[in-house]
């Protein structure tokens, strides 16, 4: 996982270039209305087509068949095709086969009639996005229009931010230009420089310890050693070797000399990783060597110094781990020199369709087909909540383009989309076998006493400023607490 998490294919600049470039090139110039091109041989249906797409912020062009459409895809930026299954003079089927990277970033609806629906779906097969068939509702052309248009505005704001991602804002091999990381980024910098330890927070798979890798390159040790070691996979019989090192003989097995991670880093960089899983007694070995910087190998009678600078990393709630005894409070103010905390993905979405197209931009080469998003595929990334981060995001996009036949990956195809269907189903379980009203007005109510309810624990009870927080007004928000019976507690 190299893109908050691991080390970078190529040189962090070519890379972030080569994402840069191959992301977005098809809309370089500044946003335009959306581009449309109906192709269908008979004339008042594409004029029937046409009226229900009338929009001001819509350009729509005709082609009467199929070679038509692709002599004017060869010329012009088109966003969206209506495409018409059986025409006389080059159909659906056959235009599609031909234009090949024509539409890269072009969204193709194959329009068919009901009974050639097996027709379309081999259709989908070479390229297409969806079908619908005819007689088709206006509203329906008219949502997949809004659709397309929704999916361009995304893609010139990602042109955008991508502009953005200077070699300042991108910190090697880290990717983010959402304003939770260009923070992090900052406070990065100031921590690299200062000679103290640092202990990073954040949720498992959001890169910490790529993170760790950063700030060991901006400091001064970025010369020496960095050496990452996960403190809680240690077995406690082996812990002092591990941390310390061992002479020979000291133990059964000890057939050379061996140096531990204190001074395997000296010089350099130590990243203690999981250390909130560390075992109790591992705790106690580790915590003097943290003081004095001195290490004493299993086996010496020597005790030897090391320089070395410390940086530990846990997603668990230390303050909890030590009113539950589990963590050693003298450890923690040792480790606790300055904090860094990473965001979740779902507190970073702006990064979310960076990051996708990051990995598939370092997986391109190795694919038939260069692999790209369709819209749904990009609203499934953008709605899911990424419990497992950046890692679990770069899981599923390997996991999609690797299945993917065409290089067009769909909701469907990302390994996530499956869960929550049935995560979603069971959220709303209770809800299911009630009139569509009553549960609608249920869920409502809900979700108004949940947010209502952490808005006012977030300001300890304060309404107005639980009310500034939610966008209502103080008055409305009381009523809301007395209508819900929701109880402030203030502290």
């Amino acid at each position: 996982m190299q893109a908050l998490l691991g080390k970078p294919a190529v040189a962090p600049s070519t890379q972030y270039r080569t994402t840069l470039n191959r992301t977005n090139e098809f809309f370089r110039s500044m946003p335009t209305p959306l581009r449309i091109l109906i192709t269908d041989d008979e004339r008042p249906a594409r004029y029937a087509m046409r009226k229900a797409l009338k929009c001001p912020d819509y350009e729509i062009a005709e082609a009467e068949n199929g070679q038509a459409a692709i002599e004017f895809l060869q010329n012009n930026s088109v966003d969206l095709v209506f495409l018409d299954l059986s025409m006389p003079v080059l159909g659906g089927r056959g235009t599609l086969e031909q234009l090949g990277p024509l539409t890269q970033s072009t969204e193709i609806i194959v329009v068919t009639a009901d009974d050639s629906v097996s027709s379309a779906v081999d259709c989908i097969r070479l390229g297409a996005a969806d079908y619908i068939t005819k007689p088709y509702e206006i509203e329906q052309v008219r949502a997949i229009a809004r659709r397309a248009a929704k999916r361009v505005s995304l893609e010139h704001r990602l042109q955008h931010l991508q502009l953005q991602l200077d070699e300042k804002q991108a910190f090697g091999a880290l990717v983010g230009v959402s304003q939770p990381m260009r923070d992090l980024f900052f406070q990065m910098q100031r921590a690299a420089k200062a000679p103290i330890d640092i202990l990073i927070r954040g949720e498992t798979g959001t890169g910490k310890e790529l993170i760790a890798r950063e700030i060991h390159r901006l400091s001064s040790r970025a010369g020496g050693p960095f050496v990452a070691v996960n403190t809680a996979a240690i077995a406690e019989s082996l812990a002092e070797s591990e941390l310390f090192g061992h002479v020979r003989g000291a133990f059964t097995g000890a057939e050379a000399d061996r140096k531990g991670v204190f001074e395997q880093a000296n010089g350099g960089t130590l990243f203690l990783d999981e250390i909130g899983d560390m075992p109790p007694p591992a705790q106690t070995k580790i915590l003097r060597a943290l003081q004095e910087r001195t290490v004493q190998p299993v086996g010496s009678t020597k005790s030897i110094k090391v320089d070395v600078r410390v940086i530990t990393a846990t997603h668990q709630d230390l303050e909890q781990a030590i009113t539950d005894h589990g963590f050693r409070q003298d450890l923690y103010y040792r480790i606790k020199g300055v904090e860094l905390h990473v965001p979740p993905l779902r507190k970073r979405r702006e990064d979310i369709i960076l990051l996708a197209n990051f990995f598939l931009d370092r997986i391109a080469d190795k694919l038939p087909t260069p692999p790209r998003f369709d819209t749904r595929a990009v609203d499934q990334m953008l709605a899911y909540a990424w419990p497992g981060n950046v890692r679990e995001l770069e899981h599923a996009i390997s996991a999609a383009a690797a299945m993917t036949t065409d290089g067009l990956i769909r909701a469907g195809d990302l390994p996530m989309s499956r869960s929550t269907d049935e995560s979603t189903q069971d959220a709303f379980a209770e809800y299911l076998d009630l009139p569509l009203t009553e549960a609608k007005n249920q869920l409502i109510e809900s979700f108004e006493q949940l947010a209502i309810a952490r808005a006012l624990r977030h300001h300890a009870g304060n309404v107005s400023a639980a009310a500034r927080q939610l966008g209502i007004h103080r008055q409305s928000l009381q009523q809301k607490i007395t209508q819900l019976g929701i109880r402030v507690e203030r502290s």
